[in-house]
């Protein structure tokens, strides 16, 4: 054989020995492929409140003080205790030996510098208002500090397990967009723009045995037939809120796969610009909410799948009221709202959806001929991603809208007359106000059934459905989460049984 010759035997042998494992499980025999359906924006928890961005990096990359676990209770983490007299001064004691990811321990002194930071108003940081009670915050040694708040705040731990309040070092904080520094149990290797990110596993992380994954890989694949046809090609291990829920009783149903149904914080709504007419009148507020059979919404759009909803405040919150039935479908009562108002006739308007989230989409197209039966014309315009950031999110632009709340414990945001939808309650921040203030529990969940009942007469959005936790991995896959009391996909316990 001529040495040409076993060049091209050894060139096509190679070939073929690449297409024989292209769709073996993650190329490595410790490593998970995980199919989402978007890409973020970015990496920087600091900068966007994107669920996207927490999918990959929080509590897999960067970690808080404080966590809350699976069953949606608050752990010490980065600081193994805190103490507190007053429920003002709490002070924090750092767990010894944490270390970052580019090699150094983790002091008290980085703690106050990521608060201060995310306080300051050139940061821009996405939830100011989670900080704003803090009055100083002192550097007692290299692993104690002491946060003083102006007033006593109910939610002042739980904040500090929120997504922006991830600790990671002052000399890393230009790369937090593309490369985040945390603590976490894994680091990102990769970041393939439009195709993937690639994670692994951090060999300093603090806790013990884990993480039990050596390598993660985060596909974007946003429509959810392609994500199927990945799963059964063998391209991916799992998909996270990537699979349609039509597709659901296929995959329950074949042997290779296990389907993950649980319970989110992500409630879907169909947001009214209330500062805008003919939606700034209560009147059609509450039209269009008993416009729209709900029920009807989640069997059209969901399959079924997904919990109708009444308010803000979701099922797997300790003060949830179940308020699913306190406006229902009733079109003639919708009619007669809208002609008080003004409208016998109805009126047109218009619907932005990002087609990137499917449900969008199919609720959508749902509520439009729903709401058609009662006089108001729906147009339906798509939009991308970033224009619905840019143009709804951002300057309120828009009529109506459909989108997934998906942060836990906001129902703050409509207690702030700038965000998007403009709902201004001065009554309703005033309670909000006090909620936040009330450390005895009884009296605050009086304060949250009242918040939730002035929601539902106030109608300033039709909340539509719970959007379940809707996953599916390859058998052998153990350790997710099943139900995601907020939103984070924690794969540090996830492997693969042996």
């Amino acid at each position: 054989m001529t040495r040409r010759t076993l060049l091209t035997v050894l060139l096509v042998l190679g070939v073929a020995l690449a297409g024989a494992t292209s769709g073996a499980r993650a190329q490595a025999p410790n490593a998970l492929v995980v199919q989402v359906a978007t890409e973020p924006p970015g990496l920087d928890l600091t900068a966007s409140p994107a669920s996207a961005i927490a999918a990959v990096v929080f509590y897999n990359v960067q970690e808080c003080l404080v966590k809350v676990d699976r069953h949606g209770k608050l752990a010490p983490w980065l600081a193994e205790r805190w103490h507190t007299t007053d429920n003002r001064n709490y002070t924090f004691f750092l767990k010894k030996g944490v270390r970052f990811h580019n090699g150094r321990e983790v002091r008290a002194a980085d703690v106050k510098f990521v608060i201060d930071r995310a306080m300051n108003p050139e940061t821009k940081h996405p939830t100011p208002q989670y900080y704003a009670s803090i009055a100083d915050i002192i550097v007692k040694d290299d692993y104690t500090v002491t946060i003083t708040l102006k007033k006593q705040e109910a939610m002042f731990l739980y904040n500090l397990s929120r997504a922006g309040s991830v600790i990671y070092p002052r000399e890393a904080v230009d790369s937090l967009k593309s490369q985040p520094v945390g603590t976490g149990p894994f680091t990102v290797a990769d970041w393939v723009r439009g195709d993937r990110i690639v994670l692994k596993k951090s060999p300093d992380y603090h806790v013990k045995g884990l993480p039990k994954l050596d390598r993660v890989t985060y596909r974007f694949i946003p429509d959810p037939n392609a994500a199927v046809a990945a799963l059964k090609a063998g391209d991916v291990d799992a998909a996270m809120f990537g699979i349609g829920p039509e597709q659901v009783p296929e995959l329950q149903k074949d042997p290779r796969f296990q389907v993950v149904i649980g319970e989110t914080t992500n409630d879907v709504i169909l947001a009214m610009n209330n500062a805008r007419k003919p939606y700034a009148d209560v009147r059609v507020r509450r039209a269009v909410t008993y416009g729209i059979n709900k029920p009807e919404v989640v069997k059209g759009a969901m399959f079924g799948l997904g919990r109708v909803l009444g308010t803000n405040v979701d099922p797997l919150n300790p003060y949830f009221v179940d308020m699913a039935g306190a406006m229902p479908h009733d079109p003639a009562k919708a009619k007669k709202l809208l002609a008080e108002a003004g409208y016998p006739n109805g009126f047109d308007t218009v619907l932005k959806v990002a087609p990137q989230y499917y449900y969008t989409v199919r609720s959508g197209e749902v509520i439009a001929s729903q709401l058609g039966k009662i006089g108001v014309k729906v147009k339906i315009e798509q939009i991308e991603w970033g224009q619905w950031l840019s143009r709804v999110y951002r300057e309120a632009d828009y009529d109506l809208t459909i989108i997934g709340h998906a942060e836990a414990w906001d129902i703050g945001n409509y207690a702030n007359p700038k965000y998007y939808f403009r709902y201004d309650s001065p009554k309703f921040q005033e309670l909000f106000r006090k909620s936040e203030e009330t450390l005895d529990d009884r009296a605050r969940r009086e304060q949250y059934a009242l918040m939730q009942k002035m929601l539902v007469e106030d109608a300033p959005v039709v909340w539509l459905f719970i959007h379940p936790r809707l996953a599916v991995t390859k058998k052998g896959v153990t350790g997710l989460w099943k139900d995601l009391p907020l939103p984070a996909f924690d794969l540090s316990e996830v492997a693969w049984t042996k």
